[in-house]
């Protein structure tokens, strides 16, 4: 496991989460209107689509880094295809929806978010199980997703700051394993051994 894809790959959860926190700001000053009218419905919605565009990035480095620790490979990847592939969907409908100035395809937007519900739930257990993370992140990538459906429904626009919570700790913890992650010595860089 490299550390400059630990690196990146947190950097672009703490990213993905900067984006949630700022459609969450930007819908209590002017919330979404379905059919979008102002430029700030686009402006969200943008910014909504580069971040769970963004969150792929963070997958792909969690699941390498549970590929990686040798244990529950076949479901750490199973969870990382799952959300993944839920988060590009559900990205790629709001650049759709952006596109087209209003909410469409609901129910394949649903869909999506069963996928990356179950599959955000699997890697969660992963990472509790490993422990290749604090196990806050594995509890978070397991609530995250259904409380922040809870939340927006008491609080329009709080499902982003929960997604941004569970993105910002794995993202931090990612890039904190990157910078105490030391790679092996290369060949050169070895000290010569002495046969005896």
């Amino acid at each position: 496991m490299s550390k400059s894809l630990l690196a990146g790959s947190g950097w672009a959860g703490l990213v993905a989460a900067a984006l949630f926190v700022t459609t969450t700001v930007i819908n209590q000053f002017a919330p979404l209107q379905d059919p979008y009218v102002s430029a700030t419905d686009y402006v969200q919605q943008a910014a909504v689509a580069v971040g769970f565009l963004t969150v792929i990035v963070a997958v792909i480095g969690l699941t390498a880094l549970l590929w990686s620790r040798g244990r529950l490979r076949t479901l750490s990847v199973i969870g990382g295809v799952l959300t993944g592939g839920g988060y590009l969907v559900v990205g790629l409908l709001n650049v759709v929806n952006l596109l087209e100035g209003e909410r469409s395809l609901v129910a394949v937007r649903q869909a999506a978010a069963l996928v990356l519900l179950a599959g955000s739930a699997l890697l969660g257990v992963v990472v509790l199980i490993t422990r290749v993370l604090p196990w806050w992140c594995g509890v978070l990538l397991i609530i995250a997703f259904p409380l922040g459906d809870v939340i927006d429904a008491l609080f329009p626009g709080g499902e982003g700051l929960v997604l941004a919570l569970l993105w910002a700790a794995v993202g931090v913890a990612l890039v904190r394993l990157a910078h105490s992650a030391t790679e092996p010595a290369r060949a050169v860089d070895r000290p010569p051994q002495v046969v005896r």
